[in-house]
């Protein structure tokens, strides 16, 4: 079994690189055996962003886009954490689909087998939820945790492993962050092959000359372009050139 130690080498060994939230996610998933992981950042007055997920495994990309675009607004586990950070389970929690606006219920699958009475049009169903947020950089972090939900004993144990991680976890996030203090979250998000495309695109290199620049096929370029685009939610070139200026070099 990994030791604490194990797990926060690797972490620590990436703060400063793109792939540190990866590499955060994963050695913590590892470390409590759960399936799926995703790391958001929240703000008070903004939409979340998307650091990092393994969802396109379980082909849950839609349901990942649902909630950072609409669901969230509904998620109780981070309005409790807003107000006290910690780590929490879904099944503590609950939501009443029908106290919610018509255009939330239209991407709200309400269900009894949902630990939180519902679950976002899109996503994996019976997912056992664990959270563990912290504030880093006047952001919430939400490092949440996933696996098909059955019958079990107590997962107290999780729980305690999660807790004793937090403030390890946050103190490294922050370190992370002051060595990036003017890269953007959506940014921040981008893959380490997704960064050298974008470079390369604010360069002003075509799909051709990226592809051989970079010893890949077109259609990987246009791959990543499309996962770029995404990501920084952006739709063109000029778009994409306007929002990063020159803060990817």
């Amino acid at each position: 079994m990994q030791t604490q130690h194990s797990i926060f080498a690797p972490i620590i060994h990436a703060i400063g690189e793109r792939e540190f939230p990866a590499v955060m996610a994963e050695s913590v998933r590892e470390w409590v055996a759960f399936d799926l992981v995703a790391i958001i950042s929240h703000g008070r007055n903004d939409k979340p962003t998307l650091l990092f997920d393994n969802f396109d495994t379980v082909g849950g990309r839609g349901g990942v886009e649902n909630y950072i675009h609409v669901t969230h607004a509904v998620n109780p586990i981070v309005c409790r954490a807003m107000r006290r950070a910690g780590v929490f389970r879904a099944r503590d929690f609950a939501v009443a689909a029908s106290e919610s606006n018509a255009n939330l219920r239209s991407y709200m699958v309400k269900s009894a087998d949902e630990e939180l009475g519902f679950r976002t049009l899109g996503w994996p169903e019976r997912q056992e939820e664990v959270g563990l947020y912290f504030e880093s950089a006047g952001r919430l972090i939400e490092l949440s945790l996933y696996r098909r939900r059955v019958q079990r004993a107590d997962d107290w144990n999780t729980l305690r492993q999660l807790e004793a991680l937090r403030l390890p976890l946050a103190a490294a996030f922050n370190k992370h962050a002051a060595l990036l203090p003017r890269m953007p979250p959506r940014v921040a998000s981008l893959t380490p092959r997704e960064t050298e495309v974008t470079r390369l695109l604010l360069r002003g290199l075509g799909s051709a000359q990226i592809a051989l620049s970079l010893g890949i096929s077109r259609h990987t370029v246009k791959d990543h372009r499309k996962q770029i685009f995404r990501k920084l939610e952006v739709s063109s070139l000029a778009q994409l050139f306007a929002e990063l200026g020159g803060l990817v070099r």
